[in-house]
């Protein structure tokens, strides 16, 4: 009887199998000798497939939802048409997709903006109507809140984008010091990424560094082209910078210890000054919510008392649904607006 040994070669899609037939005793001669049995064997034949599958579950899994198959139901064709017809204003929203790392395909986040918009103004008009009885006002205020949507589902990726940035800079500061020590002890720059995904303790981090090793183990692509390719869309400025450097050194063949140590020494020097300016911006913003989103509806309530005693109505509108207006409406719009400032600059403070 013959048993056959199959080498694997190469990855998962271009395998070969090379068999080698031996006899039932040339095999226990050879196991003998080499001191191996049934058992080591499988566990040697089995581990390349192992640590493939382990590779590949660290990839990045596009799902959709309910409200994305609505929305593309309804707008396919016309988001289709608009990123086709309008590639220079949809290529800044492409890439704050990217960058926020919001896992959904552009098109269908295009769907979404749309649809999101026209079923407000529907939604918008009737709930209004109910409440005001005007229908002039109605109709302007849910065109004023369908524009205003839009421009929060458009935002929403760069809002995001701006998150993971802060995130990043933030976990970047202790991730250098982390890699500059694991390069000293001689590790190459693969494995040094690799522990610090397996370390767990950098979240928005880790997924930066998922995409190199996926670029690297599944992808086949060598470090300096992963590196390029995750600093061409990371939405951090520091980290970019930190990849860039680490290609210029690898291909020069410089020394990635001293780079690592220098960079984590300049890095803790650069957060002790953000921490410093961070805090003088809260002070500042903290004195105009005060100013304008306390001191000013308080004034605003005030007035308009003083202007029902004198005259109930102003160009044909009650003061009653002008404060209620100012009260439910635009005091919640405005301080929407002030987070929405806050997130935004989050990223730049």
């Amino acid at each position: 009887m013959k048993y056959g040994f199959k080498k694997k070669i190469g990855n998962r899609k271009n395998t070969l199998d090379n068999s080698i037939q031996i006899t039932k005793k040339e095999k226990e001669n050879y196991m003998k000798e080499l001191k191996l049995e049934n058992k080591q064997i499988k566990n040697a034949l089995n581990r390349e497939e192992k640590v493939e599958k382990k590779q590949i579950s660290a990839s990045v899994v596009y799902k959709t939802n309910f409200y994305a198959k609505l929305s593309n139901y309804f707008m396919e064709n016309l988001s289709f048409k608009l990123g086709k017809d309008n590639p220079k204003y949809m290529q800044p929203l492409l890439r704050a997709l990217v960058a926020s790392n919001i896992r959904i395909l552009s098109k269908t986040y295009i769907s979404m903006i749309v649809f999101s918009a026209l079923i407000t103004f529907p939604i918008s008009l009737i709930i209004l109507f109910l409440l005001t009885t005007n229908i002039l006002i109605s109709i302007s205020s849910s065109i004023l809140i369908s524009i205003i949507v839009f421009g929060i589902v458009y935002g929403y990726p760069f809002m995001i984008a701006n998150e993971r940035k802060a995130k990043i800079d933030q976990e970047l500061v202790f991730g250098v010091v982390h890699m500059a020590s694991v390069a000293g002890s001689g590790a190459q720059p693969i494995n040094i990424f690799k522990l610090l995904v397996d370390s767990n303790e950098y979240d928005e981090l880790k997924e930066e560094l998922k995409r190199i090793l996926n670029y690297v183990n599944i992808f086949g692509h060598n470090l300096s082209t992963a590196l390029k390719a995750v600093a061409d869309s990371t939405p951090s400025m520091d980290l970019r910078e930190l990849f860039s450097g680490m290609i210029s050194t690898i291909e020069t063949g410089g020394d990635i210890r001293q780079y690592l140590s220098d960079k984590s020494k300049d890095s803790l020097n650069r957060y002790r000054l953000d921490q410093k300016r961070r805090l003088e911006s809260i002070a500042t913003y903290s004195e105009v919510y005060t100013g304008f989103l306390i001191a000013g509806p308080l004034l605003f309530i005030v007035t308009f008392a003083i202007l029902e005693k004198v005259s109930p109505e102003v160009s044909g509108i009650s003061i009653a649904l002008l404060a209620k207006l100012g009260t439910f409406v635009l005091l919640p719009f405005l301080n929407m607006l002030f987070i929405l400032f806050l997130e935004t600059n989050r990223g730049n403070n």
